[in-house]
Formats: structure tokens, C-alpha cells, sequence
């Protein structure tokens, strides 16, 4: 049980903003890399922490002004980690070269291209529409996009090796994910997808589940294997398309 507390805070430091507490020794690889059984665990806790956020805007506001408020909130939550790697896979991917080391070179690469600001105005567009209609019809759905788009990361994990031959922090998680971490993660994700959406909520997790299949076929053909950035862009537009579900559902 202790194990499985500490993972979770892990899991809560790496993830978001929220206060884990202090570790007292350096984390082994092994462990911090079992983390990814609490991702929708995390997730969870920020889709209720978004939830509630939404009934309280919603009280002084109307639901366009909530879902811009919500953007935020959830910014705020995560510190944008994961928006880093939707724009660095988009300017690599849609670079137009061919060669991987190349494709590397601009993923690395700390400045933001062309790409990745179409891309990301993109995602926070769809995101802050689908939003405004979920806000005003189906509020409790909202638990599960943060879930469902962490379960993404697990999946590619667990499914494809890392593609850097120097590895990076992604490694860790390729390295490091089981089967027992895919099936907690995919155990908590079903288990609230249905609990706080009903079957819109299983839509979602089979939505996701296949998107995932697709992005996996696509970074195995094109890059040989995953990233940190491809892990970031699989969440981001996974909980972009688990929003598209729930509105269209809604």
C-alpha cells in the first residue's frame, strides 16, 4: 500500500502543478516509470477539481465565459506540460523531411515553429468549443477527459519502444511499463468512464483505445518507436477527442 501511495504522489508531481510532498531520496527509474498505473488516477482528481470549477463559473457566468475559465484552470493545474510535446510533434512531423535524425533535431529544438502554433490554436480551439457545450448540457462528463487522455500515454507505452537511440525522459515509461501497469491504468479508466458518462463514456474509452492504435502505427512508420513528445501530443489530442465525443453525445 505504501509503495502504491508513493507512486501515486509521483505520479501527482510529475503530472501537475498540485503539492506531492517531498521525496527523500532519488527516484530509481523503475519506479518512477510504474507511476503510469496512477495516471488516470491523477487525472481523475483533476477532472473533479475541473468539474467543480465549472459549477462554481457557472454561477456568475455563462458557459462560453466557463469553458474559456476552464482553459485556464486546467493550464494552471498542469503547467501546459504536455502542450510542449503537441507542438514539437507537429513541427517535427510536418516539417516535410523525411529522415528521422532530422525530424529529431527539430523535435528538440526549443523554439516554436509554424506547425506547432497552428497546432496548438487548434487544440485549445476545439477544446474551448466542445467545452461550451458540455458545460451547459453535461457537466459531470467533464471528469473524464483528464482521465482518459493520461490512459493514452500508458497505452503508447506499453505498446511501442522508445525511438531515440540516446533515450530520454520518455524511456523511463517505455522501459518501465507492464502489464500491470496497463491494467490498473485501464481499470480506473473504464471504471470512471462509465461511472461519471455512462455509455458515452465507454464511447470514449473505445475512441480512445483506437486512436491510440493509430498514433502507435504512426510513430512506429515514421519515427521507429515513441518519444516524450509523441507521449505529450497523445494526451493533448486525446483529451481533445474524448471532448469532440462527449459534445457531439451530449
Amino acid at each position: 500500500m505504501s509503495a502504491s501511495i508513493t507512486q501515486f504522489r509521483l505520479a501527482l508531481s510529475f503530472l501537475t502543478t498540485l503539492p506531492a510532498g517531498s521525496f527523500s531520496t532519488e527516484v530509481p527509474d523503475e519506479t518512477l516509470g510504474r507511476t503510469q498505473a496512477w495516471f488516470p488516477l491523477v487525472g481523475l482528481l483533476l477532472g473533479l477539481i475541473l468539474f467543480f470549477s465549472a459549477r462554481f463559473f457557472l454561477l456568475f457566468t455563462t458557459p462560453a465565459i466557463s469553458a474559456a475559465l476552464l482553459l485556464i484552470v486546467h493550464f494552471m493545474l498542469t503547467g501546459g506540460f504536455h502542450l510542449d510535446g503537441l507542438a514539437d510533434t507537429a513541427d517535427g512531423l510536418m516539417s516535410g523531411k523525411t529522415e528521422k535524425e532530422k525530424i529529431f533535431s527539430i523535435m528538440k529544438d526549443s523554439y516554436l515553429g509554424s506547425m506547432g502554433a497552428v497546432a496548438l490554436t487548434l487544440l485549445l480551439l476545439l477544446k474551448y468549443s466542445t467545452l461550451s457545450v458540455i458545460i451547459g448540457k453535461a457537466p459531470a462528463t467533464l471528469v473524464i477527459f483528464p482521465i482518459l487522455g493520461r490512459y493514452a500515454i500508458v497505452q503508447l507505452t506499453y505498446t511501442n519502444n522508445y525511438a531515440r537511440p540516446e533515450g530520454g525522459l520518455g524511456a523511463i515509461f517505455t522501459n518501465h511499463c507492464g502489464l500491470r501497469e496497463l491494467l490498473v491504468a485501464g481499470s480506473i479508466s473504464l471504471a470512471t468512464g462509465l461511472l461519471f458518462a455512462g455509455f458515452r463514456g465507454l464511447l470514449c474509452c473505445l475512441g480512445l483505445v483506437f486512436y491510440g492504435l493509430i498514433i502507435k502505427y504512426a510513430a512506429q512508420r515514421r519515427l521507429g518507436g515513441v518519444t516524450g513528445d509523441i507521449l505529450g501530443y497523445a494526451c493533448e489530442s486525446g483529451e481533445a477527442l474524448v471532448l469532440v465525443i462527449l459534445a457531439a453525445a451530449s
